[in-house]
């Protein structure tokens, strides 16, 4: 069992972007990396979802990936549609809403250094949405077996200033 963070590199946005390159973190020999997402502030009702780079540092954008998510809401019913098969991302990361005056994301990777297995995500995290709370809770793979150096961090109908903080697990 995984106990031990070893402490990798710790990245932030100049202001706020749509998107949030995290290059070359991976290949350092770890099982699992998780990347701890703080999001200072946001703006739009959309999502935020990931992708991957692979080991020429190429952006993964084919359908390589599958996820299933469910979005907690305080205010409101679960969403329980966030799941598709062969899609060009991982989603939802975290969910927003206009609004949005921060919150957090852990994101667990796992077998990025292997060639040989696929790649495998678990998400959870929290925002605050005006006076309700928001959070998602999600599973996804890239089905193709390959190296991953990177992710990108997508808002998709959403902008956001973060700082990343990557730790590998022993």
């Amino acid at each position: 069992m995984a106990t031990n963070l070893q402490f990798i590199q710790q990245l932030s946005t100049d202001g706020k972007v749509t998107n949030f390159d995290l290059q070359n973190i991976f290949d350092k020999g770890y099982e699992q990396y998780n990347i701890f997402l703080k999001i200072n502030d946001s703006s739009g009702d959309g999502y935020i979802s990931l992708r991957f780079y692979d080991g020429s540092n190429t952006l993964i954008t084919g359908s390589e990936y599958d996820h299933a998510g469910i979005e907690l809401k305080s205010n409101t019913s679960f969403d329980t549609s966030w799941r598709g098969t062969n899609q060009s991302q991982i989603a939802p990361i975290m969910t927003g809403g206009n609004p949005n005056t921060g919150g957090g994301a852990l994101v667990r990777i796992f077998n990025a250094d292997d060639t040989n297995s696929f790649t495998f995500v678990i998400v959870q995290s929290s925002m605050t949405n005006s006076s309700n709370l928001r959070g998602t809770k999600t599973i996804g793979v890239h089905h193709t077996a390959e190296q991953i150096t990177g992710v990108r961090v997508i808002g998709n109908s959403h902008s956001y200033d973060t700082t990343a903080t990557i730790y590998g697990v022993k």
